[in-house]
């Protein structure tokens, strides 16, 4: 029987891998930052789990950072150049979610030599499987001895230089932007979207270059955390194989949907199988399963 198992983070946090988005990620990207400020601007969003993070990257809140840039203010007084572009220097030194995704996923991949192979999954896997994996790390050729060819690390992998983290495109939302109008602290506030604001406020005199190119630099950062979803990948992957099940293993169920149904589409009458972690969870596939119309499936 020809099966189709999909990897989540879980699978690796089984095997006591440090991928954990709090605190093994987290930790990593707060510790590289220069300033907080890149995280205040997710200041509203509670993350604790990779789909929560990845999702709240969607949704920046841009309204704290009139203060934190005042700090940085050009200065037109000095004869040096980095007094006057300090505010871009800083965005640039910051908000490098990518440089700590190599990082953290460099340091779980240290780490796969000092695990073990567990027996739950042993009697899983046979040679005849495909892997879709969803983690950048090589747990599974490592620990488990399956063949490169024989899995697919759909969001890039450790040594490939092609890693994605972020949230579908379609889903960027920045919160809306409070305008104080009279710029004294005191208000009246218009609620406006930050684009427009920057560039409103570089057309009235109120921006100089600096402090608009710090703002546009910041806001293009957070639209770059976007995923795009490769099916195409996925579709050369799968080619013309006969899918008999489908079986997840450590994914929440709360991302990924494009992936979850094409493989739906292409493999109607395949079983799928369902392993939720936690309450949560398995809220999630009973919402997939309704939001894709699986048909023939199994909960765990």
């Amino acid at each position: 029987m020809k099966k189709i198992f999909i990897i989540g983070n879980g699978f690796d946090l089984a095997h006591s891998l440090p991928t954990k988005y709090n605190p093994d990620f987290k930790s990593i990207a707060e510790g590289i930052e220069q300033i907080s400020y890149f995280w205040d601007i997710y200041q509203s969003q509670v993350a604790e789990i990779w789909s929560d993070f990845e999702n709240c990257l969607a949704f920046p809140d841009f309204n704290n950072l009139k203060e934190i840039f005042d700090g940085y203010a050009p200065d037109y007084f000095s004869d040096y150049e980095h007094d006057r572009n300090a505010i871009i220097t800083q965005v640039d030194l910051n908000g490098n979610l990518m440089r700590a995704l190599y990082l953290f996923a460099n340091q779980a991949e240290n780490e796969i030599n000092l695990k073990e192979p567990l027996s739950q999954f042993i009697k899983f896997f046979t040679s005849n499987d495909l892997f879709v994996n969803m983690n950048y790390t090589h747990t599974l050729e490592m620990l488990y001895g399956i063949n490169k060819d024989k899995v697919l690390h759909i969001h890039g992998e450790v040594g490939a230089n092609n890693l994605i983290l972020g949230y579908p495109e379609e889903n960027y939302q920045p919160e809306k932007y409070y305008y104080d109008v009279r710029q004294k602290g005191r208000g009246p506030y218009r609620e406006v979207d930050i684009e427009q604001h920057i560039e409103d406020m570089l057309e009235d005199g109120l921006f100089d270059y600096y402090t608009y190119t710090a703002y546009a630099f910041l806001i293009e950062k957070t639209k770059s955390f976007c995923k795009y979803y490769r099916i195409d990948l996925l579709n050369d992957f799968v080619k013309d194989e006969y899918i008999e099940e489908i079986e997840i293993i450590g994914h929440s169920c709360g991302i990924d949907f494009p992936y979850f149904e094409y493989l739906n589409r292409k493999y109607p009458t395949a079983k799928w199988i369902f392993n939720p972690f936690d309450d949560r969870t398995k809220d999630n596939v009973k919402k997939m399963i309704n939001d894709i119309k699986i048909i023939n499936y199994r909960i765990v």
